[in-house]
């Protein structure tokens, strides 16, 4: 657990680590990109400033304003004040779209922004808005400005870095939003290259990256220094902090260069400073760069080299490929074939990683050269031929191995497989599906073949044929890499298809949403986008859909990286899924906002159409009231505050079409509105007066209305503070409830006379002065009204409420008195015509005495609550109105009540007290006789383990104790003498009942014991029968699998005289023993026949399967396969033999026949081993195999083995017969080159006779002599002694012939010895094949015959070799 918390707390360090990175590098790239943006929009008329870059993009407009300054183009914009979210979105996506229609500088194609949505833009996401401004600073300055470099393009890959680094850094999934790495090649390359090119020249300088490398400041100072060198100290800036150096290069830089300042010196010395803020500040400097073409010449040697190390790699390859070509053509054994693959496989792992590197396309195309195309090709070529090889020896290996390596292959490239990223999201995750559905059915295999490999891996076999321990070890890592990984990489194809499946629902949702934020036309068409965003969203239930797909997804995602283990993949993973679940959110408000607004639209243009028709109507007919009677026109103008609504509701509608709609239809709505409210204003200005008649008649009547009410209310009011009122819990609720509403209903009331106190001088003005002062008069009568009310509601509600709490309390306790004391009327009752049942008695008792008690309690709160009520009436002023008379009888009821209750129940306590000792006694000894009896019934009906039963169910029974039987009785007598007659007969028959409750318990208890011991031998003998049948059910499902040899073994141990079968019998004769003490017609006596039965059905099934085992043919297929093979080359190699033997040999063919027969000696030699094998496997199968079997195998083995001596001797005499010709042939080739010695010695006779002569004195003339005698004596003794051995090897073969065949199973013994003997023997001859091997090098001998004597020596050393390791090995197979 604690290993676990600090894995978790290191995670989670290392997590914020990299957010706080990550927020560093957001704030230095926004404070960089800032200053870029603001030193572009300098430049517009008039210019613009930029605050807050993720607040200022919101709406789009500065946005649009730096694509018009760096393009020169002139776009849309949206502005205003009345500016909506949906015109900065439409904004936003005018810049998208702009962008989208540029065309990269390196690859020509558009420009790509993956996942940059305009409501990302519009929510202000930092990660999205710094990916869109480092896309325009890419294209617009860097790209630009790198393009112009010619010579250092061929640097670049075929990918445009605009596309790589949105797609690396913009897109929020799939990519994932870090510092873009595709960015290697192309405007980053490009600028990185001319940067150490001109730096190059300074001393000790060196730029590997836009990130440590400029940290110190050097670098600034040295591409200062390449542009103007007078600027510059570079002895002085080395010695100089990083600081210094930084603030001094940025202020030259922007005073002497005119290079805006984006950087601060605190950005840079950093650990890891931003790349993208310095590439956009780097950038820059190429416009003050006097010759951008100098590098020119150090691109063309670049290029020389290249092509160079092309040409070296292509020969290289192509011997490599002659190479690998003769090795795979060469004749060997399967071991020293895989061998010179590995050797091979080595040399090409170590030169793939230089190749791959020069195929990277230099062109701006993305074509390679022709160079790279020819090495492509080879190396495509050479990288088939290698994996076909290595198919073809996996391949190869007898069955099933190469049935195994040809699965794993296919599995290995299953696994290692790319997936390939499509530009649809949706083809992507059909593609992974197919993928997936096939590796799956492919790697269900994989516990099968790797069941099967390493059975063979065990053995290091297959079949008995050895397998190359070097591929079988290599098998077994790849085995291991297909076992291990597989179950993972279905996992994480499973993530992939979901997470592509999320992505395609969300492109779909962004690319509708784009589709449904434009500027709108007529209705028709808003309507036509409204049907559609509801068949979409929902009929489709789209939101439903993306919701179930994220759950999967989620779980999945979960499982994958819980099973890959991985931190990076985990937090990769939970990035993607924290990303999409933002992105999701806010594009689904976006897409649920969508209907809101269609709607409002579509209301828009209802409300809007609606309000011109009826307006331009009432206009035509105003316009003719005009001309009438002053009266008329009073008549039909007044309802103009009407006109005025409609008139206000449809300039609100048209304003909103004419933001919402495209250009043409606002420009229509504009010219309709514009002759409507010019008609309006026409019309208004000589009506306007007769606005207000309708609005003082209103005005009269609501100053009526309202009179009435206020009057109504002080009313009301008045009556209810000062009626008098009965004390009690109901009456003062009700009261405090008319106060609250009075209280509740004042304000409103005030509101009501201040509004009409309003109205009534609008209308003075404008009635007569009598009126007006009749209307003030009233109110100034309400107004004291109401000031009376507010006066007195207060203290009483006040006080009312104070004593509502001891009313409450005080109606609650006469409540719980009288419930008491019903309770306790109810008791005696049942007491008194029970009387004295002792069940009933006891609980009655208990709840007499907890009544009486509640009483008590109840009667002291009574008297205390009443004294406080009357004591709180008394003192009040305000309660003055209240009468105490109601309550004060209540208390008084109470008090009578109270002391009836006390001595009815004294009265009664008298009686019980005589009879309840009795009664206790009895009911305790009854209660310890119940239980024990309890006790005993569950244990007759309890189930369980028998052997648990028994243990626990003796122990019990030997312990039952007949007094508490006695003590129960003892008391039932005692208390029959108290009760009445009615009590007494229930009483004896429970007692009746329970003592024959007892006594069947101890009748039943010995069967019941007995039972549980039978039933524990018969779960034991059927668990030993069990055992046995288990044991037959696993040899017959395994002799398919191991072979019935080693189950007949298995069984025979199993089932022998101590195992399960045998104590299967002593158990039944144990239960037969229990059975006979039971009674007669106890079914349980039956219990010994049903396990005769079963045992004598398992004696069946096991003699039944021993026969299976023994007539089972499979343990000798093998050896059938064998001895047939063996028999088959036997007859082929005899027809061969006496064809030769038959035919005519000469010269001309002598060699391809002697060729043949040595190919025969070999095979011979090699079915020896067979025959040995077969010998000793026929002596074990005997053993597990019937009489009639083994004979007829022996019979047919010993015909075999006279038949191999038979062809043994047919090849002797062959053998025997190409000797002589060959000695014929030998001799004239012999005699021919005798001849030709003989000259030639006879030249070397005479010069070193001459030489003998020619010497000064006699004394070397014998040394020379001496010295030719000692080697004729080598000479002789090395042919004695190679006459030996191959006499020797000729013996040897014709006798090891005739020892390997053999008559009968009884020989097998004697050959063992004789095999021993040969090899002891063998063993002498090769230590003298050894000594001819090193008296063939010694004697001093003209070049030719010396090598002639060492070729005949060592072939005759190889010879014995192989005769040795032959002896030895059939020694091994007969012992074993």
């Amino acid at each position: 657990m604690a290993a676990s918390r600090t894995a978790s707390r290191a995670s989670r360090d290392i997590t914020n680590v990299m957010q706080r990175l990550q927020d560093e590098q957001e704030i230095v790239q926004k404070r960089t990109f800032t200053k870029w943006i603001n030193s572009h929009l300098a430049k517009r008329k008039p210019p613009m400033v930029v605050d807050d870059l993720f607040e200022d993009m919101k709406d789009g407009v500065k946005l649009l304003a730096l694509l018009e300054v760096l393009s020169g183009q002139k776009l849309p914009c949206e502005q205003g004040r009345r500016m909506k979210r949906i015109h900065a979105v439409a904004n936003i996506g005018t810049a998208l779209k702009f962008l989208e229609g540029r065309k990269s500088m390196y690859r020509g194609s558009p420009i790509k922004l993956v996942n940059i949505n305009s409501t990302d833009i519009a929510d202000g996401r930092p990660s999205i808005v710094l990916g869109l401004m480092w896309t325009i600073i890419l294209y617009f300055q860097i790209e630009e400005l790198t393009s112009n470099l010619p010579q250092l393009q061929s640097l670049s890959s075929s990918t445009s870095s605009v596309d790589s680094m949105v797609s690396s850094e913009t897109a929020s999934p799939p990519s994932k939003r870090k510092v873009a790495t595709k960015i290697q090649g192309n405007a980053k390359k490009t600028l990185l290259k001319w940067v150490q090119c001109t730096t190059s020249k300074q001393m000790g300088i060196e730029i590997k990256d836009f990130g440590r490398s400029w940290r110190s400041g050097v670098a600034f100072h040295s591409v200062i220094h390449a542009i103007r060198p007078e600027l510059v100290d570079l002895e002085k800036v080395k010695g100089r902090s990083n600081r210094e150096n930084l603030e001094e290069a940025f202020t030259i830089a922007e005073t002497e260069l005119g290079i805006p300042r984006l950087l601060d010196p605190e950005d840079v010395d950093v650990d890891k400073p931003d790349e993208k803020s310095i590439m956009t500040y780097v950038a820059q400097f190429l416009k003050q760069y006097p010759d951008i073409h100098s590098t020119g010449a150090d691109a063309q040697e670049n290029d020389r080299e290249d092509r160079l190390i092309l040409k070296e790699v292509k020969v290289w390859i192509e011997q490599f490929e002659r190479d690998l070509t003769r090795a795979q053509m060469t004749e060997s054994n399967l071991q020293d074939k895989y061998q010179s693959f590995k050797h091979f496989r080595v040399q090409y792992e170590m030169k793939r990683k230089q190749t791959e590197h020069l195929l990277q396309p230099l062109h701006r195309d993305g074509k390679l050269s022709l160079d790279q195309a020819l090495v492509k090709q080879s190396w495509d070529r050479v990288s088939s031929r290698l994996f076909d090889w290595h198919i073809q020896l996996d391949k190869s290996l007898p069955a099933p191995l190469g049935t195994i390596g040809a699965w794993l292959y296919r599995a290995e490239v299953a696994l290692r497989e790319e997936i390939t990223i499509q530009q649809v999201h949706e083809e992507t995750a059909n593609t992974i599906q197919r993928k997936r559905e096939q590796h799956k059915d492919l790697l269900q295999n994989t516990d099968a073949h790797k069941r099967a490999f390493h059975e063979i891996y065990r053995t290091r076999s297959v079949n008995g044929i050895p397998v190359p321990p070097d591929q079988l070890e290599d098998m077994a890592e790849r085995f291991h890499f297909v076992s291990s990984t597989s179950e993972l990489h279905l996992m994480k194809m499973e993530f992939l298809e979901l997470k592509y499946r999320l992505l395609s629902l969300l492109v779909l949702a962004e690319s509708k949403l784009k589709s449904w934020i434009i500027k709108y036309g007529r209705r028709d068409s808003v309507e036509l986008l409204l049907q559609n965003y509801i068949s979409f969203i929902e009929n489709s239930k789209f939101f439903e859909q993306y919701e179930v797909t994220y759950q999967i997804l989620k779980q999945t995602a979960e499982m994958y990286v819980k099973a890959d283990g991985s931190v990076e993949e985990a937090e990769n993973v939970m990035k993607f899924m924290n990303e999409t679940t933002a992105q999701w959110r806010n594009l689904s408000v976006e897409v649920r906002s969508v209907r809101s607004m269609l709607e409002e639209v579509i209301a828009n243009w209802d409300r809007y159409g609606n309000t011109v028709a009826s307006l331009q109507a009432w206009l035509e007919d105003a316009e003719k009231m005009l001309n009438q009677s002053e009266h008329a026109k009073k008549d039909f103008f007044r309802n103009l505050p009407h006109w005025i609504q409609q008139h206000t509701a449809m300039n609100d509608a048209g304003n909103f079409l004419i933001e919402t709609c495209d250009e043409v239809v606002s420009r229509d709505l504009k010219q309709q509105l514009l002759l409507l409210n010019g008609r309006w204003r026409e019309l208004f200005m000589e009506v306007k007066q007769y606005a207000r008649a309708d609005e003082l008649d209103r005005m009269k009547k609501e100053y009526t209305d309202c009179i009435a009410t206020l009057s109504d209310f002080a009313t009301e009011a008045h009556r209810k503070l000062s009626e008098p009122l009965e004390v009690s819990l109901i009456n003062v609720k009700l009261l405090i409830q008319d106060l609250e509403d009075i209280e509740q209903r004042v304000p409103v009331m005030d509101a009501q006379y201040k509004m009409i106190t309003k109205t009534a001088h609008l209308v003075s003005k404008e009635c007569a002065q009598e009126e007006a002062n009749e209307m003030f008069a009233t109110m100034s009568g309400l107004k004291e009204q109401l000031t009376k009310v507010k006066d007195c509601y207060s203290p009483l509600l006040y006080e009312s409420q104070q004593l509502l709490i001891p009313l409450e309390e005080l109606e609650k306790q006469m409540t719980a008195f009288y419930d008491s004391l019903g309770k306790i009327n109810e008791i005696l009752a049942v007491l008194e015509h029970e009387a004295q049942s002792s069940a009933l008695f006891k609980q009655k008792h208990q709840e007499l005495l907890a009544c009486q008690e509640s009483c008590k309690k109840a009667m002291v709160h009574i008297e205390k609550g009443s004294h406080g009520v009357q004591k709180s009436v008394t003192l009040s002023n305000v309660l003055k109105h209240f009468d105490q008379t109601k309550l004060q009888r209540q208390v008084a009821d109470v008090h009578v009540a109270f002391q009836n209750m006390v001595k009815k129940t004294g009265d009664w306590k008298k009686h019980v007290e005589t009879n309840s000792r009795l009664m206790k006694k009895f009911e305790e000894s009854r209660a310890e006789l119940e239980k024990v009896l309890r006790i005993a019934q569950e244990g007759l009906e309890e189930k369980g383990d028998p052997e648990d039963l028994l243990r626990r169910h003796t122990e019990f029974f030997s312990q039952l104790d007949q007094r508490v039987l006695n003590a129960f009785l003892k008391a039932c007598d005692e208390l029959t003498d108290i009760l009445p007659e009615q009590e007494q007969q229930g009483l004896q028959e429970a007692v009746r009942k329970l003592h024959k409750q007892w006594k069947d318990l101890q009748g039943e208890a010995p069967y019941h014991l007995l039972h549980l011991k039978i039933e524990v031998e018969k779960k034991r003998f059927l668990a030993s029968v069990e055992e046995c049948r288990a044991e037959l059910g696993r040899e017959t499902k395994l002799v398919a699998q191991e072979g019935s040899e080693k189950i007949i073994k298995e069984h025979r141990i199993f089932f022998s005289d101590k195992g399960p079968h045998h104590l299967c019998e002593k158990r039944l004769q144990l239960i037969e023993e229990l059975c006979l003490k039971l009674p007669v017609r106890d079914p349980v006596r039956n219990t010994p026949e049903t396990c005769h039965v079963t045992l004598k059905e398992l004696r069946a099934a096991i003699d039944s399967t021993y026969a299976k085992l023994m007539e089972d043919p499979d343990k000798w297929k093998d050896y059938t396969s064998r001895i047939s093979e063996f028999s088959a080359w036997i007859s082929a190699k005899e027809t061969q033999l006496k064809g030769i033997k038959n035919e005519v040999i000469d010269t001309a063919n002598h060699g391809e026949v002697k060729r043949a027969v040595e190919e025969i000696r070999n095979g011979v030699t090699k079915k020896g081993e067979t025959l040995s094998w077969l010998k000793s496997r026929l002596k074990i199968l005997t053993e597990v195999s019937s009489e009639n079997e083994a004979q007829k195998q022996g019979d047919e083995l010993a015909k075999l083995s006279s038949s191999f001596k038979a062809l043994g001797t047919l090849l002797s005499e062959v053998e025997k017969m190409l000797s002589t010709f060959g000695d014929c042939v030998q001799y004239k080739e012999i005699v021919k080159s005798s001849l030709e010695e003989l000259i030639t010695g006879s030249k070397e006779v005479q010069e070193q006779a001459e030489k003998i002569l020619d010497t000064e004195n006699l004394f070397e003339a014998q040394q020379l002599l001496l010295h030719h005698q000692v080697t004729l004596r080598k000479w002789e003794r090395f042919e004695t002694n190679k006459e030996t051995v191959v006499r020797y090897l000729f013996q040897t073969g014709s006798s090891h012939e005739r020892f390997l065949s053999f008559s009968s199973l009884e020989s097998l013994s004697s050959e063992l010895e004789q095999t021993k003997e040969f090899s002891k023997r063998t063993k002498g001859i090769a230590v003298q094949a050894e000594n001819l091997v090193k008296e063939a090098s010694e004697i001093p001998l003209g070049p030719k015959n010396k090598q002639l004597l060492q070729q005949q020596a060592t072939s005759i050393k190889e010879q014995v070799k192989k005769l040795e390791d032959t002896l030895e090995e059939e020694y091994v197979l007969d012992k074993s």
